[in-house]
């Protein structure tokens, strides 16, 4: 069906289209009718482009010559029929031959409109098919172009003879803007293909994110002039983004540049996809024949997510005389989570040893060290979260997370908070994990620290390690030189302090988020511990 609109200041010119002719039968659905010129722009612009107008010259406001050309100007509709008296033939030559595909003369003869209305149907109808055809022409030249851009960066990209000879051509048959300097591959890996990535590639969802992501990539790039991307699919969830610089710089500057480009573009995978990724990147190389060693450094990067985990950007730097080594060391970070998690002193000389490596690698380049400590404190922060989320429970850490170590204007502050964040995690683990060379105590501890939420007694524990409830409490006072449920206090009180501080709870809540089954009990054992009274203690941080 085609739209139709009658524009008439006469109401029964307008009644007779609507009961005179039977539109549905010749194609056509009436939608709507306009009194003047200035009505029926309003009509266009509120039904959006109706196939054919059928106006009377002679309208208020606006005559038909002029809305006509408006029409035309705008493109708000395919066909325009006239509407006049014999004696105004003049305009109607005139409508014509601006546009008009037909008129029709008053008094209206109702043959002669269904006439008129067959030939537009056939008219109109025949420019649909054509359309049809263009448009699904230019769907398979797409599709087929496509294919084989793809096609190109992918072979590019897996290291097979590429002729550089001919790259001019290729940029301009194929749309990829590449040039012969320096390159820098990352890869983005969409989601974990956990239960629920699988479950989005059965319904046909994932291919949705895909574009999302690329769409992403597309804007965060408008963001960095100095850069020129393509993009290709290379396996279900995985995009390979190839990063030139459009003009002459230093390698370590094209570098810096990259990787604030892939982090800005997972923070805002995150935010705006809601979904988990990890971005592995290769070393920069300053000729695009190196193309492939950077592709198989980031695949390389990816590799490590096995080690650290996922949702975070790995970046791996390759010097191209045969040696290679870490920008960010990965193995080393997991040891040193290890060595932190263990209560393990030798973590503070671990992590200066890290730092220390990280600075020579850069060459003491204060914004790559930023890099690099920033990272460190937010993968080592993430990594505890998701595996020993007592911490975040027991101890702020938000003020090291939060810190730019790129506004540090000298390579010992930043090695400084760095050291600092380390020594307060294993302070945290050593006073919440006492005695851990001793496995009953360290499991027991474990127990407590991951039911934070729930009511623990003697016999919970004793239960639990399947030994008498004497016996632990004697061992657990010889241990760590205080008794359990002194302990299980302790932890208890100190997470309800983070809650009153940061959450908007009342007294009842927080005692019931620890388990307790009275808040006046709650509230006895916290003045306890604290001196205050949970309402107190609250109001001494909003106060400040």
């Amino acid at each position: 069906m085609f739209g139709v609109m009658i524009v008439d200041d006469d109401p029964k010119i307008r009644e007779w289209f609507e009961i005179e002719i039977e539109w549905g039968k010749l194609g056509f659905d009436l939608i709507c009718s306009a009194k003047d010129g200035i009505d029926a722009l309003n009509k266009l612009n509120q039904y959006n482009k109706l196939d054919l107008i059928i106006s009377d010259i002679d309208i208020p406001k606006m005559d038909g010559i002029e809305l006509l050309n408006s029409i035309k100007e705008y493109n708000l509709s395919s066909m325009i029929v006239l509407l006049s008296d014999a004696d105004n033939v003049a305009h109607v030559k005139q409508g014509i031959l601006l546009g008009a595909y037909d008129y029709i003369l008053k008094p209206i003869d109702k043959d002669k409109v269904i006439d008129v209305l067959k030939k537009a149907h056939d008219s109109l109808m025949n420019k649909r098919i054509e359309e049809e055809k263009n448009r699904n022409l230019k769907e398979r030249l797409e599709i087929n172009l496509s294919l084989s851009r793809e096609k190109i960066l992918q072979d590019l990209l897996r290291g097979k003879e590429f002729p550089f000879q001919e790259l001019d051509y290729i940029q301009n048959e194929y749309n990829i803007s590449l040039q012969k300097g320096m390159v820098q591959v990352g890869i983005i890996e969409i989601g974990n293909f956990d239960a629920d990535s699988r479950e989005l590639i059965k319904s046909g969802r994932f291919d949705n994110l895909i574009k999302e992501v690329g769409k992403i990539i597309s804007d965060v790039l408008e963001e960095f002039p100095e850069l020129r991307c393509n993009m290709v699919e290379m396996d279900i969830g995985l995009i390979s983004v190839i990063l030139q610089s459009v003009s002459a710089k230093e390698l370590e500057d094209f570098e810096e540049m990259t990787a604030d480009f892939f982090e800005r573009v997972l923070k805002e995978i995150k935010q705006d996809a809601n979904m988990r990724a990890t971005i592995g990147i290769g070393g920069a190389s300053l000729s695009l024949s190196d193309i492939s060693l950077s592709y198989m450094g980031a695949k390389a990067a990816l590799r490590h997510k096995y080690i650290l985990g996922g949702n975070r950007v790995i970046h791996i730097k390759t010097d191209y005389n045969e040696k290679q080594n870490l920008l960010y060391p990965a193995e080393r970070e997991k040891m040193l989570v290890e060595y932190i998690m263990a209560g393990d002193d030798s973590a503070l000389k671990l992590a200066e040893n890290i730092f220390d490596d990280i600075a020579i690698g850069t060459g003491d380049n204060l914004k790559r060290i930023a890099f690099a400590a920033n990272q460190l404190v937010i993968n080592i922060s993430n990594f505890i979260d998701m595996q020993y989320d007592f911490i975040n429970k027991l101890c702020d850490f938000s003020k090291f997370n939060n810190v730019d170590f790129s506004g540090f204007s000298s390579k010992d502050e930043i090695k400084e908070l760095f050291m600092t964040f380390v020594t307060k995690l294993l302070s945290v683990v050593q006073e919440y994990k006492p005695a851990q060379s001793n496995s009953l105590i360290k499991k027991a501890c474990e127990y407590v620290l991951s039911h934070i939420e729930q009511e623990i007694t003697l016999m919970t524990i004793a239960d639990y390690l399947s030994i008498s409830k004497n016996y632990f409490c004697s061992l657990f006072k010889q241990e760590t030189g205080y008794n359990f449920l002194e302990y299980v206090t302790k932890v208890k009180m100190e997470w309800a302090k983070k809650l009153l501080r940061e959450g908007n709870y009342k007294t009842y809540e927080v005692s019931e988020m620890l388990g307790y089954r009275e808040a006046s009990y709650f509230s006895r054992l916290f003045r306890k511990y604290t001196k205050l009274s949970p309402a107190e203690y609250k109001k001494s941080f909003d106060d400040q």
